[in-house]
């Protein structure tokens, strides 16, 4: 018979062998989730802070004289942020214009083919003509502020949206006040009227319908990456470091809420915010003036440049329908 100490080595030894193993195996199991984490964490700080463009153009040049640089602070935190109020005589009425993702107050379409692009100065003519005063601002890290604060895609900005808001007011041009956005400033718009009583129409191209839901069915379109895992980490990580509610950047949801009229534009050739990100926000309308309005061959906030007639015509007959 085999004594007690040779049972012992023949049984044991292998068992710490693979001990060992699986040791081994836990050890770089750790290592993979905290580089995924650590990686993350990389895509969310440098998705937070784009490239932005920052234009500083002629104004004059578009034959507006009436205007002035101007500065005021986002709602509810410290943050100082430029525009530019573009007044039109005595007019009480104006209508705030919100940018995109990397764009700035003077241009939408900074990350799209260079030919697709929203000149808010040309843009602001319209609403002038109207009797609109138009005011242009950058939201938190853009334009001038690029680098300075985090973006949270429709988040933190709707703090930006109303400090604009609240400006106006303060300036006794807000009897009426209107927002034009594209894209995240579409989302960022329609999420804030339920934050105020003092925007009293939302003009949004080419926004998205709930972020989280965007991102998680989009998130390749920005970082490049497979859904899994980066998906569930960098939404959660959005959530930690900025403190992203995803819940109040719900366009499709806040808009079931409201009553105030609503016009929609999105191209149906929008591969950056599908067209069905529209469609969906279309069935929450609670005011029988709401519409959305597409353009067949457009890009995304590309219909003003390739339509700009048609697009003028549709701002127009909407503003002369609410009559405000």
């Amino acid at each position: 018979m085999e004594n007690k100490t040779e049972l012992l080595k023949r049984h044991l030894i292998p068992l710490l062998g693979l001990n060992k193993t699986i040791k081994v195996v836990l050890i770089f199991i750790l290592i993979a989730i905290l580089f995924l984490e650590a990686f993350s964490v990389y895509i969310v700080i440098k998705f937070s802070h784009p490239k932005s463009i920052n234009l500083h153009p002629n104004i004059e040049s578009y034959g507006i004289k009436n205007y002035e640089n101007v500065s005021f602070n986002s709602f509810n935190d410290n943050i100082k942020l430029n525009g530019y109020l573009i007044k039109n005589g005595n007019s009480k009425k104006t209508v705030i214009v919100c940018h995109g993702y990397g764009d700035s107050k003077f241009m939408v379409g900074g990350r799209t083919p260079s030919s697709v692009k929203v000149d808010n100065l040309q843009l602001s003519k319209i609403f002038l003509k109207e009797g609109y005063n138009t005011f242009l601002f950058d939201f938190r890290g853009h334009g001038d502020y690029a680098g300075r604060d985090g973006v949270t895609i429709g988040f933190k900005e709707q703090q930006d949206l109303l400090g604009a808001v609240n400006f106006i007011k303060s300036k006794g041009i807000g009897d009426t006040i209107g927002v034009i956005g594209f894209s995240m400033g579409a989302a960022t718009a329609l999420s804030s009227i339920d934050k105020t009583n003092d925007i009293n129409f939302v003009i949004a191209d080419s926004p998205f319908s709930d972020l989280k839901t965007y991102l998680h069915s989009n998130m390749k379109i920005w970082t490049g990456l497979p859904d899994f895992p980066f998906v569930p980490m960098i939404l959660l990580n959005f959530k930690l470091i900025y403190g992203v509610d995803y819940n109040t950047v719900s366009p499709v949801n806040i808009v079931s809420k409201s009553k105030i009229p609503i016009l929609l534009i999105h191209g149906k050739k929008d591969t950056t915010i599908p067209y069905t990100e529209s469609l969906k926000i279309e069935k929450s309308f609670k005011n029988s003036k709401s519409k959305l309005v597409s353009f067949p061959y457009s890009t995304h906030v590309g219909s003003y440049f390739m339509y700009p007639k048609k697009y003028e015509e549709v701002l127009k007959g909407f503003l002369q329908s609410i009559e405000l």
